[in-house]
């Protein structure tokens, strides 16, 4: 290997032995000789589990100092089943301290019986499955690409779905009044052959339960095949997978890769263009952005947070190495928060975390189901980003001052990872310094540390 590579076996050896950093030409070199994806050399998904690890590491029930940052990364990336076996350790400890852990599991594992080996929630495990698959699915792209083209002649997809479901599929759709659907979107009747669909939802949804319900007839041998792929430890965990695919079959056959691709980078990322452009609502289109990674064509790469005013995060999906606080909140000074307060308007935020890496930011509440009088309707907001370095590419980048250090908003992961002086926004002292209380003294910061 060390001839292939053009080095010496002691040089390879320290490398292995992670002595000796794996350099730009040695990376280039290893993929050139053993066909190796670029991707898999990145380190992406041992810094995602050892952020993890920080994260829970920052929790008051670890008293004591943990480990540097160097030591947590070199155990996900040298101990990988270690470091997730703690995490679900972790995510255990959590269920159980809020009640949620089935008393099953824990009668299991008092009674010396073995305790299932997964013990993250269903939507947990899927989420992760999504992530580790970069929330790309080439074959379904490409079925539902192929499958665009004919639905759309004379240029309206919704009739062309309409019309297709009911001759190859026998399915009609019809569109029922509120108070003969009053607790659903969708509804399919499996004896009647007929797709129920709620007055309530906008074009936008419509054409996509539409296409959902294509995914589950004409794509379910290959949903079931991916779903079994997928190795999943639940029925439930099974059953999300499987909607999820076809959500994202269905999103694929509103917006077809390379058309949406294209009209993307001419657009440059515009949202709300790219969403007249394809009939699409503003959290599609957005959803869409973060799955262009086709190896031969791929889009900037975004990350994508979903969110409702209470805080609660519904929707994540992590690229380009931006990390999301898995068992806490956001960063308060992430203004993905403020867009509740402008409904409607762009809130456009160059951030930057921790370890020195800064994202454009772009939030804003996304329309939900209308509800009928007296019920509020739901109200979420999202934030699409990427790094700073696609800024040009990015309609949302112009007019930045990207080269002025006051013009990048400072953020942390999860304040008791962050260790950030004098921030007004902090909930809580980070874990890894001591305090500093001082009762002559009341400073702008809630907490000071050393």
């Amino acid at each position: 290997m060390a001839g292939d590579l053009g080095i010496s076996p002691s040089y390879l050896n320290l490398v292995e032995r992670n002595q000796r950093p794996l350099t730009a030409q040695l990376i280039l070199k290893l993929a050139e000789t053993y066909s190796v994806d670029l991707r898999d050399l990145s380190g992406e998904s041992e810094a995602r589990v050892a952020a993890e690890i920080a994260e829970a590491l920052a929790d008051p029930v670890f008293a004591a100092k943990g480990p540097g940052a160097a030591e947590i990364m070199e155990a996900a990336g040298s101990t990988p089943a270690l470091a997730q076996a703690f995490l679900s350790l972790y995510r255990a400890y959590l269920r159980d301290a809020r009640g949620e852990l089935d008393p099953s599991r824990r009668d299991a594992v008092g009674n010396g019986r073995q305790a299932p080996q997964d013990d993250r929630f269903p939507i947990e495990e899927v989420r992760d499955y999504f992530h580790a698959h970069e929330n790309f699915f080439d074959e379904l792209d490409a079925e539902a690409e192929a499958l665009h083209g004919p639905l759309t002649r004379p240029d309206d997809l919704a009739s062309g779905l309409r019309a297709y479901l009911r001759e190859r599929h026998g399915i009609r759709v019809s569109v029922l009044p509120v108070h003969a659907l009053p607790d659903a979107q969708r509804r399919f009747d499996r004896h009647s052959r007929r797709l129920f669909l709620s007055e309530l939802l906008p074009e936008p949804s419509r054409l996509f339960q539409m296409a959902v319900q294509l995914a589950m007839e004409e794509q379910a041998g290959r949903l079931d095949r991916m779903t079994a792929e997928a190795d999943l430890s639940t029925d439930d965990a099974r059953r999300l997978c499987r909607i999820g695919l076809a959500n994202y079959f269905a999103g694929a056959l509103m917006m077809p890769y390379e058309a949406f691709l294209s009209s993307a980078e001419r657009l440059r990322y515009d949202i709300a263009v790219l969403a007249g452009r394809f009939g699409a609502s503003i959290e599609q289109v957005a959803h869409r952005l973060t799955t262009l990674r086709r190896p031969e064509r791929r889009g900037v790469p975004f990350f994508l947070l979903r969110l409702d005013n209470a805080g609660n995060i519904s929707k994540r999906f992590a690229a380009g190495g931006f990390h999301f606080a898995r068992f806490s909140g956001t960063c308060p000074r992430w203004r993905v928060h403020d867009a509740f307060a402008t409904p409607g308007q762009t809130i456009v935020q160059p951030v930057e975390l921790p370890d020195g890496t800064a994202y454009l930011t772009v939030s804003r509440t996304v329309d939900t189901v209308p509800a009928p009088h007296p019920e509020a309707p739901r109200k979420l907001a999202i934030s699409l980003g990427c790094e700073i370095a696609h800024a040009g590419r990015v309609v949302y980048g112009d007019g930045l001052e990207l080269g002025n250090p006051s013009a990048v908003t400072p953020i942390g992961v999860t304040c008791r990872m962050c260790e950030r002086h004098n921030c007004t926004a902090r909930a809580f002292p980070p874990m890894t310094r001591p305090l500093v209380i001082d009762t002559a003294r009341k400073n702008l910061s809630p907490f000071e540390f050393r």
